[in-house]
C-alpha cells in the first residue's frame, strides 16, 4: 500500500493549489525524498487525501508528467521517473585578491556607503509604482510584435531633445541606442569602436568594473589621477598623449563623488586633438 504523500497546502495563499501540489512533489523528487520508481497515489486518491478537487491534482500531475518527472500507466499506476543522478557541483571560492572576489563583495550588499546604491527612503516609491503600472498597461495594449532593439522611440526622442538643449549636441533619435545600464553601453561602444591594443585613459582611482571591461576589450590602460575637478588632463597629455580613448565620469565620480568641471571637459577634447596633430 502506498504511503500517504504529505503535502502542506496554504489555502489562503495567492498561489493556486494545483501549483502548490506541483511544487511540493517536484521538490520531493529533486531533493531525493521521492526516489526513482517510488509509487505515487492516483490523482483521485491524492485529491481525497488533500481535500481538493480531482481536477486540481490532475493539473499538477500533468505538469509533472510534461517535465518528465513522473510516468503513469494503467497497469502499474503513477511512479517517479528514472533520472540520471547528477553530481553535486560546488562553486569554488574565488582566488584572494581576484576580480571575482571583489565583484562578490561589491554585489553582496547593500552595505553602508556602497557605491551605486541609492538611499531607500529617498526613492519616490509611489511615483515609481504608478510609472510601472502605466508601462505594464501600455505594453499589454500594444501590438504583440518584436520591439525596436534600439529602445522605445518616444524615449529616444526625449533623449535627443535633452542632448540638444542641455549639451548642445545635435543628433537624431535613430542615432541613440538604449542599453541595459552602464556595463551594457560600455561593452557595445567598445565592440563598435574596435580599439584592441590601443591605449585608454582611465580615472585612478575609478570604478573597478570599468577597469575590468577595458581589460576584457584588450585595451592598454593608462591610469590618470583624479582631483576635485575630475580627471587630470594635463597629467594624461604628459604621460599618455597617444590615447585612443578617454573614459571619464561627468558626475558623481566613483569613489570621490566629484563632478568633471567644464574646463576639464573642454581640455579633454581640445588637448587630445592638439596632441594628435602634433
Amino acid at each position: 500500500m502506498t504511503k500517504p504523500l504529505r503535502l502542506k497546502l496554504d489555502r489562503s495563499a495567492k498561489t493556486p493549489l494545483a501549483e502548490q501540489i506541483h511544487r511540493g512533489i517536484r521538490t520531493a523528487i529533486e531533493s531525493g525524498v521521492l526516489a526513482a520508481g517510488a509509487r505515487l497515489p492516483s490523482w483521485q486518491d491524492l485529491a481525497a487525501q488533500l481535500g481538493v478537487a480531482r481536477g486540481t491534482v490532475r493539473v499538477a500531475y500533468e505538469k509533472l508528467s510534461s517535465a518528465q518527472l513522473i510516468v503513469a500507466a494503467r497497469a502499474t499506476g503513477t511512479h517517479v521517473a528514472d533520472r540520471p543522478s547528477l553530481p553535486v557541483r560546488r562553486d569554488k571560492a574565488p582566488a584572494p585578491g581576484s576580480f571575482m572576489e571583489m565583484y562578490q563583495e561589491l554585489t553582496a550588499g547593500p552595505a553602508i556607503f556602497q557605491m551605486g546604491v541609492p538611499a531607500q527612503e529617498a526613492l519616490p516609491a509611489t511615483l515609481l509604482a504608478r510609472m510601472r503600472a502605466q508601462a505594464v498597461r501600455a505594453e499589454v495594449s500594444a501590438p504583440a510584435i518584436y520591439p525596436d532593439p534600439r529602445g522605445e522611440l518616444a524615449l529616444r526622442r526625449e533623449i535627443a531633445a535633452n542632448l540638444a538643449l542641455a549639451r548642445g549636441i545635435e543628433c537624431a533619435p535613430s542615432q541613440i541606442i538604449i542599453t541595459g545600464g552602464f556595463s551594457g553601453g560600455l561593452g557595445l561602444a567598445l565592440r563598435v569602436l574596435g580599439l584592441e591594443q590601443k591605449k585608454a585613459w582611465l580615472e585612478e582611482p575609478g570604478f573597478p568594473f570599468t577597469r575590468r571591461g577595458l581589460g576584457l576589450a584588450r585595451l592598454s590602460i593608462a591610469p590618470i589621477p583624479v582631483d576635485a575637478d575630475g580627471i587630470d588632463v594635463d597629467y594624461g597629455l604628459k604621460h599618455a598623449p597617444d590615447a585612443a580613448l578617454v573614459l571619464v565620469t561627468p558626475g558623481q565620480q566613483a569613489p570621490f563623488g566629484s563632478t568633471l568641471s567644464l574646463a576639464r571637459r573642454s581640455a579633454c577634447s581640445t588637448g587630445l586633438r592638439k596632441a594628435r596633430r602634433g
